[in-house]
């Protein structure tokens, strides 16, 4: 049963490897996904309108790719967009600090991870909020050029805190900043905590053409402009795809193997194999008997030296057994318990039984004296008990 069942498994899996390789093959030739606000991307996330409405605006565009085989920005480039960037290397930031410092003008722009260590940074804390900002407003009467209608939704839940008193507040929700401007050597940086209104879809919403036109207006950048699409993975002359999580991400075949991956998992689950030896079962051991149990407590007692703890125990005992049928507080001073206790029971040996009381208090008893007023302790209970029968 269960090898005709394994035969089903393998004849499942490989009906389905072969229609995923077949999905991927049709998908590569007709389209390649491309990475979101890439400048040459047509998707609702790409960036291509802008660098196409840019052109018409007699800016300079430079082509995407870099011939380095490390980041660094086109000396020939003075402004710079960096839209929801992947994460930096140390000496990309060293070199990217340089570049602005020449006097050139970087806009940042997007809340991802990227766009977060760029912001930290330049000394900008992100603070993340629990919802998107309903609507951002102006700082102050500061985008002008042209006059923004009404600002676009920037679906945006962070914003930006800094201890730097040389930046200058755009754009704003409630007290908290969400595009702002600040000097770098003898360039400028311009931060906004979302990329939307640089993309496709966002450039078409009402305001978006007008405060990237402000933007544009603030750096007073008319020389040539360059994305960086290297830190959105697409490097090299031919937009070759750079390492394995861009790979595994923006290519067929890294799909594919994403694919096969999903597929060999499920197909392990529905096996329900173990992935190891099995454990054989402990076989139940002798119990123990109650005596051993008793015996140990006892030692653990006697190794701890407790036979003046034991001792009052038994005291409290005796005087709890001797005094239940007349309901006698076992708290009162032995004297007058043992007056009490007298008088309800007229044949009560009184000085016996005080003497025993003292001697349960006595301090640092031996081990025999112990067993020995256990003893007479238990004579006393038994005798008490076989009176009132």
């Amino acid at each position: 049963m269960n090898s005709r069942r394994d035969i089903w498994l393998v004849v499942g899996l490989l009906i389905a490897l072969i229609a995923v390789t077949a999905i991927t093959s049709i998908q590569s030739g007709k389209q390649t996904t491309l990475p979101s606000y890439y400048s040459q991307s047509n998707q609702p996330d790409g960036a291509r309108a802008l660098r196409v409405w840019l052109e018409t605006l007699q800016f300079s565009v430079l082509a995407d790719e870099l011939e380095t085989a490390t980041f660094t920005p086109p000396q020939q480039a003075h402004l710079l967009f960096m839209l929801e960037p992947d994460p930096l290397g140390a000496e990309d930031f060293i070199r990217l600090d340089e570049w602005v410092k020449n006097g050139n003008v970087l806009v940042i722009a997007g809340n991802n991870i990227g766009g977060l260590e760029l912001a930290r940074h330049y000394d900008f804390q992100p603070v993340f909020h629990d919802a998107i900002f309903p609507a951002a407003a102006q700082a102050a009467p500061l985008l002008l050029f042209p006059p923004i209608p009404a600002l676009p939704p920037l679906q945006t839940d962070t914003s930006f805190n800094s201890q730097r008193l040389d930046f200058v507040p755009y754009l704003v929700a409630g007290e908290q900043a969400l595009m702002v401007a600040f000097e770098l050597g003898r360039g400028q940086v311009i931060l906004i905590s979302a990329a939307r209104p640089f993309s496709n879809q966002g450039l078409k919403e009402t305001g978006s053409a007008e405060l990237i036109l402000n933007i544009l207006s603030i750096t007073q950048a008319r020389g040539p402009v360059w994305f960086d699409e290297w830190h959105h993975g697409v490097r090299g002359t031919q937009n070759q795809v750079i390492g394995p999580d861009n790979w595994l991400r923006y290519t067929a075949s890294g799909h594919a193997l994403l694919f096969v991956v999903v597929v060999v998992f499920l197909g392990l689950i529905l096996q329900g194999r173990i992935f190891g030896r099995p454990v054989p079962v402990v076989r139940a051991a002798r119990r123990r008997a109650p005596l051993e149990y008793i015996s140990a407590i006892a030692n653990l007692g006697i190794r701890a030296g407790h036979r003046t703890d034991v001792l009052a125990q038994y005291h409290a005992s005796l005087k709890r057994g001797l005094g239940r049928r007349y309901r006698l507080d076992p708290t009162t001073p032995d004297d007058q318990y043992v007056a009490q206790l007298g008088n309800y029971n007229p044949g009560l040996d009184q000085p016996a039984l005080l003497a025993l009381l003292s001697r349960l208090t006595q301090p640092h008893p031996s081990e025999g004296e112990m067993l020995k007023l256990a003893s007479e302790v238990a004579d006393w209970l038994q005798g008490s008990q076989s009176n009132h029968s």
